[in-house]
């Protein structure tokens, strides 16, 4: 007997989760989108008529939404300082999680999260969206099996599109990604306070999640720079990093990509007996091992490069246990990340490098 559709809220009813999330529910076999989320009104109901939700399923406050019982799931995906609050208050109410990138803004706060979720057997995916591509799977199937072996040296770059969403100005790129329903807020990228930092959480947390993921290790001391370039947030990083098993790692990241223009985003994995060189922009990975031997894959286009629904379904097959379900995207690697980045931001603001404690 096949199960019912998983029943999921949708916590924030801003760009993201209504050009993305939404449509990828509504459209998948195995779920329903059960309820919204957001405190604003106009944005609720803008949503919830376009995605078919009663009215009496869209609630202004999340923890009234909780407390229905009509979902098992949530996807969060609100501006960054509040992804603690609600990840907790979700997966203490039972509930499983998707919760966007970055995690959240504190270590603290991450591994709080990693422990309660895990204590209660819940699922949590973070939004990592390139790990759920073919090569990233890839990628990290070479470096734990040990392929490349051990690995001592990942460099990194990911210069991107977001310099207008840092300073402020997202209206910049309504002709470059649309806004169907509603686009970011001035300040959700732009002001420190709502977003904890810029490039570095906005951006920088996919490339060094991914490295995260794909080697199973974390940092333990990080040396940053860091320029804000006319923005209240950094816009442009360079960092500095040992992994807890004495490798080391750099990545450079920018911000001031223009549209049309080429993105630069790649991480070389270098082992002892092969590199691994993964092309996130264009999906590819080419492999050269010690032995002379070398594997490359095609370059990848549309939902297979950037499966920006995939983190949502993905919660929907964990929870309805599908055959094959796996987290691409799991709390540990993204705890991780949290900890580089607020080690990061440490480190940029004194001057220093900063030692991440066990």
């Amino acid at each position: 007997m096949s199960r019912a559709p998983v029943p999921i809220g949708v916590i924030g009813t801003g760009w993201w989760a209504t050009q993305f999330h939404l449509p990828g529910l509504v459209s998948y076999n195995g779920a329903v989108v059960a309820a919204l989320a957001d405190p604003d009104p106009v944005k609720l109901d803008n949503a919830g008529s376009a995605f078919d939700v009663p009215a009496e399923r869209r609630y202004q406050d999340y923890r009234d939404m909780l407390a229905s019982g009509v979902v098992e799931g949530v996807v969060i995906a609100v501006p960054h300082v509040y992804h603690y609050e609600i990840a907790r208050d979700a997966l203490d109410a039972g509930v499983h999680v998707m919760l966007e990138k970055p995690m959240v803004l504190t270590a603290t706060d991450a591994w709080d999260l990693v422990s309660r979720s895990e204590s209660a057997g819940l699922h949590l995916v973070v939004g990592y969206t390139f790990q759920f591509t073919s090569p990233a799977r890839r990628a990290r199937e070479l470096v734990q099996s040990g392929r490349i072996g051990e690995v001592n040296l990942v460099t990194g770059q990911f210069s991107s599109m977001v310099a207008s969403y840092l300073l402020g100005r997202p209206g910049d790129y309504k002709d470059v990604f649309g806004f169907p329903l509603t686009g970011p807020g001035e300040g959700t990228y732009s002001d420190p306070a709502i977003s904890g930092g810029g490039q570095g959480m906005t951006q920088v947390t996919h490339p060094m999640g991914m490295v995260f993921w794909v080697t199973g290790r974390r940092a333990v001391e990080v040396h940053a720079f860091m320029a804000n370039h006319g923005a209240s947030v950094d816009m442009v990083d360079a960092i500095a990093y040992r992994m807890d098993n004495g490798g080391l790692g750099t990545m450079a990241s920018s911000g001031q990509i223009h549209p049309g223009q080429r993105e630069f985003e790649h991480v070389i994995y270098h082992g002892s007996e092969g590199v691994v060189v993964q092309d996130l922009a264009r999906g590819t990975l080419a492999v050269s091992f010690a032995d002379g031997s070398e594997e490359a894959t095609p370059e990848l286009a549309g939902d297979d490069l950037y499966p920006a629904t995939a983190t949502a379904r993905c919660l929907v097959d964990l929870i309805a246990g599908a055959p094959g379900a796996e987290n691409l995207a799991p709390a540990r690697p993204a705890a991780a990340t949290v900890e580089f980045l607020e080690a990061a931001y440490q480190s940029a603001a004194k001057g220093s490098p900063v030692r991440i404690e066990p």
